[in-house]
């Protein structure tokens, strides 16, 4: 069966539409502030050092070497940051599975009743479906895109379908979605690179701030619609993730 993308993004439009004042209070504690303190807060990982001229093997090994010790330092020092910011959205994105699927029968005080009982497999189940991705990802975007639409109905599986362990919620992921692999890359394409064309005027601009001498209240601003873009990238996933899985699901595999 293919999945028609255009009518898929219609539904996730009339699901947003349906529920957007509780979508919205639920995603901006969970989505907004959490990136937007990280932001803030926290230092950005270090980067590579840039190549010396004429630099042999040996230099550029020992460059390597470098940048992978401070990595390391910089992750014992803010990678719990990090991490907890991660969680929290992943919190957040459960309970607005929850919110969705409810079919508008729960409030935002049970969406996220529901979403933190089911978060721990939740969460274990996005980690194990961010791993392919971020390797697909470095291939070229596309093998990325494929194993992210691949894996998309992860999260409704877990809140509409029966009590099933994480490996069990993503094989009956590749289930639903099997037939339909072009198109659930398209609709990945658009929150995946939608999130991350949209992130990049907001870079740029946090570059050229830091540049010239890092404003705060211009940096506070410039981290605010990164962080604002960033919730909408993931608001959008959850309801188009919900929308194709309510018409892969109708064929009754």
């Amino acid at each position: 069966m293919t999945l028609p993308v255009v009518a898929t993004l219609r539904d996730a439009w009339s699901l947003f539409r349906r529920d957007r004042d509780l979508l919205i209070r639920l995603a901006a504690p969970f989505l907004f502030w959490p990136p937007l303190a990280v932001g803030l807060l926290v230092p950005d990982p270090p980067l590579p050092a840039e190549p010396a001229a004429g630099g042999g093997q040996g230099e550029a090994t020992a460059r390597a070497m470098a940048w992978f010790d401070s990595v390391g330092t910089w992750a014992g020092h803010y990678g719990g940051w990090y991490f907890a910011a991660y969680a929290i959205g992943m919190i957040g994105s459960a309970a607005l599975f929850a919110l969705v699927l409810s079919g508008g029968r729960f409030s935002v005080g049970q969406a996220l009743s529901l979403g933190l009982r089911v978060a721990p497999r939740f969460l274990l189940a996005m980690i194990l479906v961010a791993l392919p991705t971020g390797a697909g990802m470095l291939l070229y975007i596309l093998p990325g895109l494929f194993v992210a639409g691949r894996l998309m109905l992860v999260g409704p599986v877990l809140f509409a379908e029966r009590r099933m362990p994480a490996l069990a919620a993503i094989a009956r992921s590749l289930v639903l979605t099997r037939g339909a692999s072009l198109s659930m890359a398209a609709l990945a394409g658009c929150t995946y690179l939608g999130g991350m064309i949209a992130a990049q005027p907001f870079l740029l601009l946090g570059d050229r701030v830091e540049a010239s001498g890092g404003s705060p209240v211009a940096m506070a601003l410039v981290q605010g619609g990164a962080a604002a873009t960033g919730m909408a990238a993931g608001l959008a996933q959850v309801l188009i993730a919900v929308a194709a899985y309510r018409r892969l699901a109708s064929r009754g595999i």
